[in-house]
């Protein structure tokens, strides 16, 4: 499962892909498509592993070509982040920051991806934004519950969740300077 992952979390893998565009460092992330439990929500390209996957980066790697069409031969994995757990989809993502030379020509697989993100890093150095929200009930725990979610706002969608989580952490290891992009 990897380390750092509670036991009975279901593993899956994310690349962090980043290319220098006109405004620095710039993140690629993407909205998903509508269904399946984290349906419109702003991800990172990943998924779980499969069979023929060697380890974790190589499931992050094989998603981001399946996902975006990144070439996993343009990635360069400069850095992971500490696990990042999920409540209602019971996963524990592990992320990998994958540095490219060049923004790629990106595709996006239409079954996953509804809209490309592609979102400078020094706008996510300000601290999220936080509010009250109405989540839906997750299947086993009943009714709707209330939360402060912290999010940051780009265009339309709102980066929060998992994501949120993940760009906090690598904006941590940038900063402190253990994280060099």
């Amino acid at each position: 499962m990897g380390e750092g992952a509670t036991p009975g979390r279901n593993p899956a893998a994310v690349l962090i892909p980043i290319y220098d565009g006109p405004d620095g460092p710039t993140l690629i992330l993407f909205r998903r498509t509508q269904g399946g439990p984290h349906s419109g929500q702003v991800a990172f390209p990943g998924g779980r592993p499969e069979p023929g996957d060697s380890g974790l980066e190589e499931t992050a790697l094989r998603e981001a070509e399946e996902e975006l069409a990144i070439p996993r031969e343009a990635v360069r994995v400069v850095g992971r982040l500490p696990v990042v757990e999920t409540v209602v989809s019971n996963f524990a993502i592990h992320a990998f920051v994958g540095r490219l030379n060049v923004r790629p020509e990106l595709i996006p697989q239409e079954s996953e991806v509804a809209v490309i993100l592609e979102v400078p890093l020094r706008e996510l150095m300000e601290t999220p934004k936080e509010e009250w929200w109405e989540l839906p009930a997750v299947e086993s725990r009943g009714e709707a519950r209330r939360r402060l979610v912290r999010f940051w706002a780009w265009g339309e969608d709102r980066i929060w969740g998992a994501t949120q989580r993940m760009i906090e952490l690598l904006v941590g290891k940038v900063r402190s300077g253990e994280l060099r992009l």
